[in-house]
């Protein structure tokens, strides 16, 4: 089984409102999201920051999502993460942000497959930074791992799968090599990266 972790908890900074709802082709931006990753795992959970945000959402994503509030009401991906992981039922999950509306179902389907057997999952640059926030993880260890980290007031996620012992990590050439332009990881995530989005799909933007 296959769990989806979206986490759309954290307060937005550089946009207006909440980042999930901002509308984008006619429709909230997690809806874009939630359809590109939904058949290819068997869950999809929302991670959310309050009960408010829950009831925002709700009128949006109705039965498409399993939403849950942040366990500790930080707004932090880590402690996202940890809800998330927490009310997971597969034995991986993916964890992406809710302001990505090009994820390529190839790459999906790569960071499950290259994932199985170990810790995770996750596309390196050439520097060795990672993508965190477009990641397959082990649930248990990921959990475990990830509460230590809370616990010792570490709070960034990426230090999950940088202190797992066993983890994949997969070079952004083979992302590239059917992802020229590396859409899947591009974020919606400002005013301007939200207009450039939008002209992408008004002329057709070709999502694997």
């Amino acid at each position: 089984m296959r769990t989806a972790i979206i986490l759309a908890g954290g307060g937005s900074t550089r946009m207006k409102g909440d980042k999930g709802l901002m509308m984008l082709h006619g429709e909230p931006l997690v809806r874009h999201v939630i359809r590109r990753i939904a058949d290819h795992v068997d869950e999809v959970i929302l991670v959310l920051g309050s009960e408010g945000q829950r009831e925002d959402y709700s009128q949006i994503v109705g039965g498409d999502a399993d939403m849950v509030v942040d366990m500790y009401g930080q707004g932090s991906p880590l402690v996202g993460a940890i809800t998330g992981l927490n009310e997971a039922k597969g034995e991986y999950a993916l964890i992406s942000g809710c302001d990505m509306p090009f994820i390529s179902g190839r790459a999906l389907a790569m960071l499950f497959e290259e994932g199985a057997g170990f810790d995770g999952a996750v596309f390196q640059w050439p520097n060795e930074w990672i993508e965190p926030l477009l990641a397959v993880y082990r649930v248990r260890p990921s959990l475990e791992k990830a509460s230590e980290l809370y616990e010792s007031g570490d709070l960034r996620i990426r230090r999950i799968l940088q202190n797992l012992p066993n983890v994949k990590m997969i070079p952004m050439e083979r992302l590239r090599a059917f992802d020229p332009g590396l859409l899947t990881l591009f974020d919606a995530d400002t005013e301007q990266a939200l207009c450039e989005a939008e002209k992408m799909l008004k002329n057709g933007v070709n999502i694997g």
